[in-house]
């Protein structure tokens, strides 16, 4: 049997993991953003796993960074030490817990950073059996026996014993797994600098303007042997090669061309999903879900259309500039180029028109698209309630509108993408036609005018299309410039272990003077100088009108909106300095209107606000959570469980089960503040006590907002 690999030299301790990310950052060449490296707290070894992961985000993030936590199962670790360096790996050892720094992968073997700072060239096979040998010690016994009663032939028992342990630790996690890659909140410019994105714009153009080049020569060499009565077989060899050499780098050029276009694309999407989590509530809110969905649709055309629309019209600026010094040195002379020139200038002018117009279609089909998902989502308060002869009313005059819309703009599209490039070779002859009719100029000279006159028409083709997609591309950024923007990185807080997070110490959990906050449409501000002072271990009713700022004052006290002015203290901290971990103190479950359930696993619904994929202890909370509230018995009818699928397209839940659900969602938060806003509407009496006393029981500090 092979010797296990000993990974204890290999590990770095907790205690030096702040110099250990920069050092994996640094031989990775990841841009870190800050010289300044993370301090690691004295007490993060005691801690545990979940505060050394939440530790090791915090770090990734303060460094520019984003560490991205895998679950390495015994399975798959193979795959994953070969794609996931650069990352950090948790892993238990006789001596404790370490990390081990996963530089990059080649072939069979793995680089790995010591804490001597010199790079160990492992075996991933001998990596994976050291990393699960703990996990198949309890098994190896029991595979032993088994192996030996049935008779196994001696060349197979290995492959057969590690096939049995493997199937044995098929769910079984072996380490913990952080790949580090830099942020998409990083600047846009930084991310296509980490990718070289702008060192390959040179070899595109480079190998566009040799195949260019190529391309006129080829077609000078075979006119000049026509034209002189030299085409002999030694000609039309050299030609022959030339035109075979276009091939390979018309082929260079187009990979090139798209390898760049899709990693571009990646770090465009990676940055506007980034700007889509972190854009304001408020300003979600207001947009509604048409508008969202077709901003949506607005980036992927940016992503498609922006980057071959670029690079078209950057190519066909080559094919320009190549064609313009053919008509110089033709028939037509400067006549000819000033003739192109302005042919360009007439198309980029029709262009500018045509922007103008698509601006203005894009705009009146997001309308249609947002009237479109509210009557969807109305459908059957419609059906019920609105008069058939009116039903569909709205909508003609909307696809009329539409209609219009679409003419005029297709009207300004067809010379763009067609008049142009066609009128061009009409342009064109007539300039050449006073030297032709006059006898002025030689076979030679028209017959160059004529190969730079069709290399023009290419050209003026390649710009009209690439012009329209760049068109298509500005009217896309506008609509998806916020989310581009809101993906920028915020303010670097300090880490607070969750000692001093929860502020065991502080008396007063919550301390709010002269909050005052204002809807943006409203006239008057819905809360004014409010004073609150809320201790640990309260429980508060609050009740009030409807429109009293009740569901305001929650959502100001759970970070989910900020205040106009005045100050307000979590735990004795400020937002800017509790940051994120804001909401690790305070949850809320929110309004039954803006609560609601993902298509997804029971489970996942449940503790969305844990660690996920759960682990078994986190799971058997949530079943008893649900037992305590009354759900035992929709577990009982669930197939599966709390592996069952729940949301639109899964198991119908009812009012008041969805009610439940979102409570427990918030109490296994565990927050030291639960607001509850009018959480038990749509409970009977019964079930209302019973929440009741396991809200009182759980939740160490609870604000239940309620109707009088």
């Amino acid at each position: 049997m092979n010797e296990v690999l000993d990974v204890r030299p290999l590990c770095w301790p907790v205690q030096r993991l702040g110099e250990a990310m920069e050092e994996l950052a640094r031989r990775a060449r990841l841009r870190v953003a800050t010289a300044e490296g993370p301090q690691v707290p004295a007490t993060l070894a005691a801690d545990g796993a979940q505060e050394q992961a939440r530790w090791l985000e915090w770090a990734a993030h303060r460094l520019g960074l984003e560490a991205e936590a895998l679950d390495a199962l015994a399975p798959e670790l193979d795959s994953l030490l070969r794609g996931a360096a650069p990352a950090l790996l948790r892993v238990g050892h006789d001596a404790g817990e370490g990390f081990l720094l996963l530089l990059k992968s080649r072939g069979d073997r793995v680089h790995l950073v010591g804490p001597d700072l010199r790079i160990h060239r492992v075996a991933i096979a001998a990596l994976r059996r050291a990393l699960c040998a703990p996990f198949e010690a309890p098994f190896a016994s029991e595979v032993d026996k088994l192996v030996d009663a049935a008779s196994v032939p001696a060349a197979r028992q290995a492959s057969v014993r590690s096939a049995l342990l493997r199937d044995r630790l098929a769910t079984q996690e072996v380490a913990s797994c952080w790949m580090l890659r830099l942020s998409p909140a990083r600047g846009f410019w930084d991310q296509l600098a980490q990718d070289g994105m702008r060192g390959r714009v040179l070899p595109i153009v480079l190998v566009f303007g040799v195949l260019y080049g190529l391309e006129v020569l080829s077609w000078t060499l075979i006119g000049q042997g026509t034209l002189h009565g030299r085409v002999d077989g030694g000609w039309l060899v050299a030609w022959t090669l030339l035109v075979l050499s276009l091939v390979p780098l018309q082929w260079l050029g187009g990979w090139l061309d798209a390898r760049f276009a899709l990693d571009a694309g990646r770090i465009m999407k990676s940055r506007l999903l980034a700007g889509a989590l972190r854009s304001d509530v408020e300003a979600v809110r207001r947009q509604g879900a048409g508008e969202l969905l077709g901003r949506v649709l607005e980036s992927q055309a940016l992503e498609s259309v922006a980057l071959n629309g670029g690079f078209g019209v950057l190519v066909a600026l080559l094919e320009l500039l190549f064609a313009a010094s053919i008509l110089a040195a033709g028939a037509g002379g400067s006549l000819h180029v000033a003739l192109l020139l302005g042919w360009v200038a007439l198309t980029l002018g029709l262009s500018w028109r045509y922007l103008g117009r698509l601006r203005h279609w894009t705009l009146e089909r997001l309308r249609m698209t947002q009237a479109l998902v509210e009557r969807m989502v109305g459908h059957r308060t419609r059906l019920a309630q609105e008069q058939p002869a009116r039903r569909d009313h709205e909508e003609d005059q909307e696809l009329g509108s539409y209609l219009r819309t679409s003419q005029v703009m297709d009207r300004a599209v067809l010379p763009v993408v067609g008049a142009m490039p066609r009128g061009w070779m009409l342009v064109a002859l007539a300039g050449i036609a006073p030297a032709f009719v006059g006898g002025t100029a030689s076979p030679a000279d028209i017959a160059i005018a004529l190969g730079g006159m069709l290399l023009a028409g290419r050209a003026l083709t390649g710009i009209s299309t690439g012009l329209s997609a760049l068109a298509r591309a500005t009217v896309a950024w506008q609509q998806v410039s916020g989310f581009f923007g809101a993906g920028e990185e915020g303010a670097r807080t300090p880490f607070l272990p969750a000692s001093s997070s929860e502020g065991q110490h502080a008396h007063r959990l919550v301390d709010a003077r002269e909050l005052s906050f204002r809807y943006p449409a409203a006239a008057k501000p819905v809360l004014r100088d409010v004073d609150l002072a809320i201790t640990r271990g309260e429980r508060i009713l609050l009740e009030g009108s409807s429109g009293g700022g009740k569901s305001t004052l929650a959502a100001l006290l759970t970070g989910l909106r900020q205040p106009a002015s005045g100050s307000l203290l979590l735990a004795g901290l400020d937002r800017q300095t509790l940051g994120q971990n804001w909401h690790r103190l305070a949850a809320e479950a929110p309004q039954f209107h803006e609560n609601h359930i993902l298509t997804g696993t029971l489970g996942f619904n449940l503790l969305m606000g844990r660690n996920w994929p759960a682990s078994e202890e986190d799971l058997a909370e949530a079943r008893s959570l649900c037992e305590e509230l009354g759900l035992g018995d929709l577990l009982e009818r669930m197939p599966a469980g709390l592996a069952q699928t729940v949301g639109e397209t899964g198991w119908q839940l009812s009012h008041g089960e969805r009610s439940r659900i979102f409570l427990a969602r918030a109490l296994l938060q565990k927050a030291q503040l639960t607001v509850l806003d009018e959480s038990f509407a749509a409970l009977d009496p019964e079930t209302l006590g019973r929440c009741l006393r396991t809200a009182f029981e759980r939740a160490p500090t609870l604000m239940v907002i309620a109707h009088p």
